[in-house]
């Protein structure tokens, strides 16, 4: 589109040096201004969708049913995901032979789905106390609890806990009644197998039965109820980061993780005898293809859940009436319609997922402890052995824990608005409560059930609307900032890019930019004023006015310029109406591009058909300029259709050295015959003619020779270091020193 006939032919170049200076100035601020603005914006995402749902001032709801055990195992094995798990190796044989025996003859199992982001530090924040932590907690490192919330070791009578120098202490490290230890941070050695921090944390746990046979303090510790027993099991996490999930080191950590389970069964019910023992496996997050975790991927989200021992349930055969894949929803709130892979050879056996957050409830009514009051897990009955009137109160626990925050919510809420907005399904709670009550006196179970569960769900609603109760405001404020920024940018560019204010002010000679500024910049101040004491009666987070304020101020500068903009539409408006089809031809182009991106992102067959089309376009419009005996508009036509089949191929592979190497002979060999055509074509006709520039000497020969060896020990360095990484081998010095001067170089 030619701009210059629409608005004007560009200022000249010969601009004088002050007015350059004075452009240079304003466009790095606007570009300052730009990453403040979309940084301050970015947190606003938090504020919207994931600030955490952590309210102070309640009181724990006690349970009102005797507890099926006296002391809970829970085993938390970081990064293993749940195929990996489940599934046989080549050989057919399963990885975790106990497990999958507790599966088909002892207890309950299913999938548990975590939420991104798939971190340690919030996967175990969801399975200890119950809610998922805002991710900007991630950001604070491995603070101990940056926000105070209660969990079930908090519950517990006593807590006894070994692993993770990261994990560990965040919930231990403050806790008077625990008895705790971690291994060093110099163990966690990527270079090594990392299966022996397994082992090092069941070895401690060994070694503290086995003192107390000779301390009576320690032996009176471990017979009281309500004693939590966790060993954090970090191998497959850094064995996934450094050998991937697919290699033989991970894999055999599975099996590692599956013989530690079956020694600690074998050993706490040889030591305690009275079958009071409750066993929870699972893990805070899975590990994807690439090495790494993080982000939704269901490689990343699903873990397994293997629960077994006192007050759990016996497996149940799956029929058609029972069919486990139906009915849940994952904690976004959308429908779990997998089916259970046929090879991991459990379809016959009822399957009950959960969210990740329902683990600490579930938890927490095996031990008969109150929920930890800020979790929003339900309850999955499922895994529960208890008669009906038992399983009602527990669930009837829940519910008025869940209920408890809503109630602290809206009651903050309320005193600190003018004008609030209850949520109504909930208005009349305590009615609801009683009937409950009512029903549980006439032993109406089933029916007290079904309230339970609906207040439960209403009560999650409730909580989710509070916690988005700002969405509307904060949602318009966003939008208008992001508007008022292109606005701005727009506005400058026409400024003072092109010749619009020049005849602007021709045509209107009345015509002055600054004018009445001043009173631009105090209404500004005065409505931000208005707004931001508004937020301070209500107690708003201290980000609701940095949001305001960026968007004041974008807008009073948009204000400001309100004359320009007037006289730039009587401008405009004596133009011909092709100005406006190519405006809204511009418009459609650019959505259409924005929303090819953005769709991008998870269908990369879109990238296929654009070098298809780009392929054939890009052919006729070389063959323009360079003709079709060339043969260059034909190599750039089959070189775009060759792209294409690579973005249908899948984006993670495993490791394949071969193909390494041969990518980078290949270069070499491309990069070979170019030189040898460029030095030995008659007069470089060929290649000038393509280039369309004059011949030059090169001012480096030697860079052409230095690339392609850099080229060459790239390729030999990733098959070096892939092959003592799979042999279990430290990279020499020297390996890494040329590994890192590769990357510098290049």
């Amino acid at each position: 589109m030619d701009f210059d006939g629409i608005l004007g032919r560009k200022q000249s170049s010969k601009s004088s040096n002050p007015r350059k200076k004075w452009l240079k100035t304003r466009e790095m601020w606007l570009v300052v201004l730009g990453v403040i603005l979309h940084a301050v914006y970015m947190l606003s995402i938090f504020d919207i969708y994931f600030k955490t749902p952590i309210v102070h001032g309640m009181d724990s709801v006690t349970p009102r049913f005797k507890a099926p055990a006296k002391r809970l195992v829970f085993l938390v094995a970081d990064g293993l995901r749940a195929d990996k798990f489940f599934e046989p190796d080549s050989e057919g044989n399963f990885r975790a032979p106990f497990l999958r025996s507790v599966i088909q003859n002892q207890g309950r199992w299913g999938v548990s789905h975590a939420r991104p982001p798939t971190e340690s530090r919030p996967g175990h924040v969801a399975l200890i106390a119950g809610f998922y932590e805002d991710p900007s907690a991630v950001t604070k490192g491995w603070k101990a609890n940056p926000v105070e919330f209660d969990s079930v070791f908090n519950q517990s009578r006593h807590t006894i806990s070994y692993g993770s120098p990261d994990i560990v202490p965040i919930f231990c490290g403050a806790l008077p009644h625990s008895t705790w230890n971690t291994y060093p941070h110099d163990y966690e050695d990527f270079a090594t197998d990392a299966s022996f921090l397994d082992e090092w944390s069941f070895d401690q746990f060994q070694s503290l039965l086995n003192r107390s046979n000779e301390d009576p303090k320690l032996k009176e510790l471990l017979l009281q109820d309500s004693l939590v027993i966790f060993l954090h099991l970090l191998g497959c996490d850094s064995n996934g980061h450094a050998h991937r999930p697919f290699s033989s080191i991970y894999l055999n950590n599975v099996k590692v993780v599956d013989h530690i389970a079956e020694r600690m069964y074998s050993l706490l019910e040889g030591y305690f005898k009275d079958n009071r023992t409750s066993y929870v496996f699972t893990a805070d997050h899975g590990m994807h293809d690439k090495g790494s975790h993080g982000d939704g991927h269901p490689t990343n989200t699903d873990t397994p859940l293997v629960v077994w021992g006192a007050g759990v349930n016996y497996p149940k055969p799956l029929s058609g009436t029972n069919h486990s894949d139906c009915g849940f929803r994952f904690v976004d709130e959308h429908a779990h319609d997998t089916p259970t892979p046929k090879e991991w050879g459990l379809d016959g056996i009822e399957r009950v997922d959960v969210n990740q957050a329902d683990i600490a409830p579930l938890m927490s009514t095996l031990l008969g402890l109150p929920c930890p009051v800020n979790s929003v897990g339900n309850l999955p009955l499922e895994y529960i052995n208890m008669n009906e009137a038992e399983k009602v109160e527990a669930v009837l626990a829940n519910t008025k824990q869940i209920l408890n925050q809503f109630l602290r919510k809206s009651h903050i809420k309320q005193s600190n608005s003018f004008y609030f907005k209850p949520y109504k399904p909930l208005a009349h709670y305590s009615s609801t409560l009683n009937r409950i009550e009512e029903l549980i006196s006439v032993k109406d179970y089933e029916a007290a059930m079904k309230l339970s569960e609906n207040l439960r769900s209403l009560a999650l609603q409730g909580l989710h609307y509070f916690q988005t109760y700002d969405w509307l405001m904060l949602m318009s404020v966003i939008t208008l900032g992001y508007i008022g920024w292109m606005v701005c940018l727009l506005l400058h560019v026409l400024q003072s890019y092109t010749s619009l204010p020049g005849n602007i002010l021709r045509k209107e000679p009345a015509f002055h930019q600054r004018n009445n500024t001043r009173k631009v910049y105090l209404m500004g101040c005065l409505l931000f004023g208005v707004i931001c004491i508004k937020f301070i009666l209500e107690h708003s987070p201290p980000l609701y006015h940095a949001y305001v304020a960026m968007t004041v101020f974008l807008w009073m500068q948009i204000l400001s310029e309100y004359q320009f903009i007037l006289a730039l539409w009587r401008h405009l408006q004596g133009r011909k109406f092709n100005f406006i089809v190519k405006l809204l031809a511009i418009v459609a182009v650019s959505i259409l591009i924005l929303e090819l991106l953005v769709n991008s992102f998870t269908e990369r067959e879109l990238y296929t058909w654009c070098f298809l089309i780009v392929g054939v376009a890009a052919s006729f419009y070389l063959f323009k300029s360079i003709p079709w005996r060339s043969g260059i508009p034909i190599f750039v036509c089959i070189a775009c259709w060759f792209l294409s089949v690579f973005t249908l191929m899948p984006a993670e592979i495993p490791d394949n050295n071969p193909l390494v190497i041969a990518s980078g002979a290949m270069i070499i060999i491309i990069g070979a015959a170019a030189r040898w055509l460029d030095f030995h074509a008659e007069g470089k006709k060929y290649w000038l003619s393509i280039c369309n520039h004059e011949a030059k000497k090169s001012r480096f020969p030697i860079l052409f020779y230095l690339q392609a060896l850099l080229v060459g020990l790239a390729s030999v360095m990733v098959s070096l270091s892939t092959s003592h990484r799979t042999e279990n081998q430290e990279l020499l010095p020297v390996h890494q020193l040329i590994n890192w001067l590769i990357a510098g170089i290049h």
